[in-house]
Protein backbone atom coordinates (compact mmCIF):
# COMPACT_ATOMS: atom_id res chain seq x y z
CA UNK A 1 0.00 0.00 0.00
CA UNK A 2 1.11 3.60 -0.91
CA UNK A 3 0.80 6.93 0.70
CA UNK A 4 2.08 9.81 -1.47
CA UNK A 5 3.53 12.05 1.24
CA UNK A 6 5.49 13.84 -1.13
CA UNK A 7 6.05 14.01 -5.07
CA UNK A 8 8.60 16.33 -5.77
CA UNK A 9 7.60 19.88 -4.10
CA UNK A 10 3.96 18.57 -3.75
CA UNK A 11 2.39 17.09 -1.00
CA UNK A 12 -1.01 15.40 -0.19
CA UNK A 13 -3.34 14.43 2.10
CA UNK A 14 -5.17 11.20 0.16
CA UNK A 15 -3.46 7.87 -0.57
CA UNK A 16 -2.44 6.77 -4.01
CA UNK A 17 -5.13 5.98 -6.40
CA UNK A 18 -7.55 8.48 -5.06
CA UNK A 19 -10.89 9.28 -7.12
CA UNK A 20 -9.27 12.70 -8.63
CA UNK A 21 -12.41 16.02 -8.12
CA UNK A 22 -14.65 17.05 -10.58
CA UNK A 23 -17.98 15.42 -11.19
CA UNK A 24 -18.27 11.63 -10.31
CA UNK A 25 -18.98 11.12 -14.17
CA UNK A 26 -19.73 13.18 -17.28
CA UNK A 27 -23.12 14.91 -17.15
CA UNK A 28 -23.56 14.24 -13.74
CA UNK A 29 -26.30 16.23 -11.86
CA UNK A 30 -28.46 16.30 -9.13
CA UNK A 31 -31.32 18.88 -7.91
CA UNK A 32 -30.87 19.98 -4.53
CA UNK A 33 -33.48 19.63 -2.21
CA UNK A 34 -32.34 21.55 0.57
CA UNK A 35 -31.78 25.39 1.33
CA UNK A 36 -28.87 27.76 1.53
CA UNK A 37 -28.55 30.12 4.70
CA UNK A 38 -26.17 32.48 5.54
CA UNK A 39 -25.11 31.45 9.21
CA UNK A 40 -22.18 34.42 10.42
CA UNK A 41 -20.28 34.54 7.64
CA UNK A 42 -20.75 30.91 6.53
CA UNK A 43 -23.04 29.69 3.94
CA UNK A 44 -24.84 26.39 5.30
CA UNK A 45 -26.61 23.92 3.45
CA UNK A 46 -29.37 22.45 5.44
CA UNK A 47 -32.01 20.19 4.09
CA UNK A 48 -34.87 17.91 6.08
CA UNK A 49 -36.66 19.00 9.10
CA UNK A 50 -35.85 16.77 12.64
CA UNK A 51 -34.31 16.65 16.01
CA UNK A 52 -32.10 14.30 15.07
CA UNK A 53 -29.32 16.44 13.32
CA UNK A 54 -26.53 15.56 11.18
CA UNK A 55 -23.44 18.35 10.33
CA UNK A 56 -21.50 16.42 7.29
CA UNK A 57 -18.23 17.67 7.18
CA UNK A 58 -16.90 17.96 3.37
CA UNK A 59 -13.93 16.89 1.75
CA UNK A 60 -11.19 19.44 0.02
CA UNK A 61 -13.60 19.94 -2.83
CA UNK A 62 -15.34 21.54 -1.01
CA UNK A 63 -19.37 22.86 -1.19
CA UNK A 64 -19.81 21.86 -4.39
CA UNK A 65 -17.70 18.83 -4.57
CA UNK A 66 -18.88 14.97 -6.00
CA UNK A 67 -21.77 13.65 -4.61
CA UNK A 68 -21.82 15.46 -1.62
CA UNK A 69 -25.65 17.20 -1.78
CA UNK A 70 -26.86 14.05 -2.89
CA UNK A 71 -25.84 12.20 -0.20
CA UNK A 72 -27.24 14.41 2.27
CA UNK A 73 -30.57 14.64 0.90
CA UNK A 74 -31.01 11.20 1.11
CA UNK A 75 -29.87 11.06 4.22
CA UNK A 76 -32.47 13.61 5.26
CA UNK A 77 -34.99 11.16 3.30
CA UNK A 78 -34.49 8.64 6.55
CA UNK A 79 -35.33 11.46 9.07
CA UNK A 80 -32.84 13.64 9.73
CA UNK A 81 -31.95 17.19 9.43
CA UNK A 82 -28.92 17.93 7.49
CA UNK A 83 -26.34 20.65 7.78
CA UNK A 84 -23.61 20.89 5.73
CA UNK A 85 -21.33 23.70 6.36
CA UNK A 86 -19.30 25.58 4.05
CA UNK A 87 -16.49 25.67 6.12
CA UNK A 88 -13.86 26.75 3.10
CA UNK A 89 -15.96 29.58 1.97
CA UNK A 90 -15.89 29.04 -1.29
CA UNK A 91 -12.79 27.62 -1.49
CA UNK A 92 -11.16 23.81 -2.73
CA UNK A 93 -8.35 21.95 -3.70
CA UNK A 94 -6.93 19.59 -5.75
CA UNK A 95 -4.71 16.66 -4.36
CA UNK A 96 -1.90 18.39 -6.94
CA UNK A 97 -1.75 21.91 -5.86
CA UNK A 98 1.10 22.73 -4.86
CA UNK A 99 -0.06 24.49 -1.41
CA UNK A 100 -2.33 22.07 -0.54
CA UNK A 101 -0.57 20.73 2.61
CA UNK A 102 -0.50 24.57 3.85
CA UNK A 103 -4.50 24.74 2.95
CA UNK A 104 -5.12 22.12 4.98
CA UNK A 105 -3.42 23.12 7.58
CA UNK A 106 -5.01 26.47 7.62
CA UNK A 107 -8.31 24.94 7.45
CA UNK A 108 -7.68 22.56 9.88
CA UNK A 109 -7.21 24.96 12.57
CA UNK A 110 -9.65 23.52 15.31
CA UNK A 111 -9.05 26.51 18.37
CA UNK A 112 -8.48 29.59 16.41
CA UNK A 113 -11.57 28.66 14.20
CA UNK A 114 -13.16 25.65 13.85
CA UNK A 115 -14.56 25.25 17.55
CA UNK A 116 -15.92 29.18 17.66
CA UNK A 117 -17.72 28.56 14.38
CA UNK A 118 -19.44 25.83 15.99
CA UNK A 119 -20.27 26.89 19.43
CA UNK A 120 -21.01 30.40 18.68
CA UNK A 121 -22.77 29.78 14.74
CA UNK A 122 -23.56 26.27 14.24
CA UNK A 123 -25.12 25.20 17.71
CA UNK A 124 -27.45 27.66 18.08
CA UNK A 125 -28.52 27.80 14.09
CA UNK A 126 -28.96 23.86 14.70
CA UNK A 127 -31.18 24.77 17.97
CA UNK A 128 -32.71 27.45 16.09
CA UNK A 129 -34.00 24.60 13.36
CA UNK A 130 -35.25 22.62 16.30
CA UNK A 131 -32.35 20.15 16.35
CA UNK A 132 -31.73 17.98 20.02
CA UNK A 133 -29.33 15.83 19.70
CA UNK A 134 -26.91 15.61 17.00
CA UNK A 135 -24.41 13.37 14.49
CA UNK A 136 -21.49 13.87 12.78
CA UNK A 137 -20.77 12.67 9.13
CA UNK A 138 -18.15 13.58 6.89
CA UNK A 139 -15.76 12.21 4.18
CA UNK A 140 -11.95 12.49 3.94
CA UNK A 141 -10.64 15.67 5.55
CA UNK A 142 -13.88 16.19 7.08
CA UNK A 143 -12.76 13.05 9.27
CA UNK A 144 -10.81 15.07 10.89
CA UNK A 145 -13.98 17.86 11.80
CA UNK A 146 -16.25 14.71 12.78
CA UNK A 147 -13.01 13.46 15.23
CA UNK A 148 -13.51 16.97 17.48
CA UNK A 149 -16.98 17.31 16.96
CA UNK A 150 -17.29 13.67 18.57
CA UNK A 151 -15.97 15.03 21.64
CA UNK A 152 -18.77 17.02 22.90
CA UNK A 153 -21.56 16.11 24.90
CA UNK A 154 -24.05 17.10 21.98
CA UNK A 155 -23.23 14.78 19.93
CA UNK A 156 -24.18 10.64 20.15
CA UNK A 157 -22.72 9.15 16.96
CA UNK A 158 -19.77 10.16 14.21
CA UNK A 159 -19.32 8.24 11.03
CA UNK A 160 -16.72 8.43 8.18
CA UNK A 161 -16.58 7.20 4.71
CA UNK A 162 -12.65 6.96 3.54
CA UNK A 163 -11.84 9.14 6.14
CA UNK A 164 -7.87 10.78 5.88
CA UNK A 165 -7.95 11.33 9.96
CA UNK A 166 -4.08 9.85 9.70
CA UNK A 167 -2.67 11.96 6.35
CA UNK A 168 -4.04 14.89 8.08
CA UNK A 169 -3.56 14.52 11.36
CA UNK A 170 0.20 13.77 11.00
CA UNK A 171 1.47 14.54 7.94
CA UNK A 172 -0.48 17.96 7.51
CA UNK A 173 -0.76 18.82 11.08
CA UNK A 174 2.01 17.29 12.09
CA UNK A 175 -0.47 16.11 15.87
CA UNK A 176 -0.60 13.27 17.19
CA UNK A 177 -3.01 10.71 16.15
CA UNK A 178 -3.66 8.57 19.48
CA UNK A 179 -4.14 12.21 21.29
CA UNK A 180 -7.12 13.15 18.66
CA UNK A 181 -8.58 9.49 18.98
CA UNK A 182 -8.26 10.22 22.64
CA UNK A 183 -10.66 12.96 22.49
CA UNK A 184 -13.82 11.03 20.89
CA UNK A 185 -16.82 10.70 23.37
CA UNK A 186 -19.54 8.97 21.20
CA UNK A 187 -19.59 5.77 18.90
CA UNK A 188 -17.73 6.01 15.60
CA UNK A 189 -18.64 4.27 12.16
CA UNK A 190 -15.41 4.12 9.89
CA UNK A 191 -16.50 2.99 6.45
CA UNK A 192 -12.84 2.57 4.20
CA UNK A 193 -11.82 1.93 0.86
CA UNK A 194 -9.05 -0.48 -0.13
CA UNK A 195 -6.48 2.12 -0.31
CA UNK A 196 -6.77 3.85 2.78
CA UNK A 197 -4.66 3.54 5.95
CA UNK A 198 -4.43 1.19 8.16
CA UNK A 199 -5.08 3.42 11.32
CA UNK A 200 -8.69 4.06 10.67
CA UNK A 201 -9.68 0.16 9.72
CA UNK A 202 -10.35 -2.68 12.22
CA UNK A 203 -7.51 -3.88 14.15
CA UNK A 204 -6.05 0.02 13.62
CA UNK A 205 -5.20 2.42 16.30
CA UNK A 206 -8.92 4.01 16.25
CA UNK A 207 -9.68 0.41 17.01
CA UNK A 208 -7.44 -0.20 19.68
CA UNK A 209 -8.16 3.80 21.38
CA UNK A 210 -11.65 3.41 21.45
CA UNK A 211 -11.91 -0.34 21.60
CA UNK A 212 -11.11 0.14 25.77
CA UNK A 213 -13.40 3.09 25.83
CA UNK A 214 -17.23 2.83 27.21
CA UNK A 215 -18.52 3.18 23.70
CA UNK A 216 -16.32 0.90 22.20
CA UNK A 217 -18.28 -1.91 21.91
CA UNK A 218 -20.82 0.40 19.80
CA UNK A 219 -18.17 1.04 16.87
CA UNK A 220 -17.91 -0.19 13.76
CA UNK A 221 -15.48 -0.49 10.95
CA UNK A 222 -16.06 -1.70 7.47
CA UNK A 223 -13.58 -1.75 4.97
CA UNK A 224 -14.53 -2.33 1.11
CA UNK A 225 -11.45 -3.42 -0.36
CA UNK A 226 -11.78 -2.98 -4.06
CA UNK A 227 -13.15 0.47 -3.64
CA UNK A 228 -10.17 3.72 -3.62
CA UNK A 229 -10.29 6.64 -1.35
CA UNK A 230 -13.29 9.05 -2.39
CA UNK A 231 -15.52 6.29 -3.94
CA UNK A 232 -18.41 7.79 -2.01
CA UNK A 233 -18.81 11.13 -3.42
CA UNK A 234 -16.66 10.70 -6.78
CA UNK A 235 -16.80 7.43 -7.73
CA UNK A 236 -18.63 6.33 -11.12
CA UNK A 237 -22.28 5.18 -9.84
CA UNK A 238 -21.88 3.82 -13.27
CA UNK A 239 -19.76 1.17 -12.35
CA UNK A 240 -21.65 -1.37 -10.86
CA UNK A 241 -19.09 -2.69 -8.40
CA UNK A 242 -19.08 1.52 -7.01
CA UNK A 243 -22.46 1.41 -7.17
CA UNK A 244 -23.43 -1.54 -4.81
CA UNK A 245 -20.77 -1.07 -2.37
CA UNK A 246 -21.92 2.91 -2.18
CA UNK A 247 -25.46 2.00 -1.66
CA UNK A 248 -23.89 -0.96 0.88
CA UNK A 249 -21.94 1.96 3.13
CA UNK A 250 -24.71 4.17 2.84
CA UNK A 251 -27.26 1.82 4.18
CA UNK A 252 -24.99 0.72 7.19
CA UNK A 253 -24.27 4.76 8.02
CA UNK A 254 -28.29 4.74 7.97
CA UNK A 255 -28.27 1.56 10.16
CA UNK A 256 -25.54 2.85 12.35
CA UNK A 257 -27.14 6.54 12.82
CA UNK A 258 -30.64 4.73 13.46
CA UNK A 259 -28.95 2.50 16.40
CA UNK A 260 -27.26 5.72 18.15
CA UNK A 261 -29.42 8.80 17.66
CA UNK A 262 -32.01 8.19 19.63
Amino acid sequence: MSYRYCIGHTMTCCPDGSHPGGDPYPGYSWKDKGIIEKVGDMDVYRVGNSRRCIVWCYDIYGFKGGRTRELCDKLSDKGYMVLLPDFFRGESRGLEDEDLISWVVTQSDWVGQRQFEWVENLLPYARSKGAEVFGAVGTCWGAYLVTKLSSYAEFKAGACFHPALTLVTELALQQNLYELLDEVQCPQLLITAGNDHDNEKKGGLANKVWGVMKFGIHCEYKEYKNMLHGWMVRGDMRNESISTDAKAAFNLLVSFLATNLK
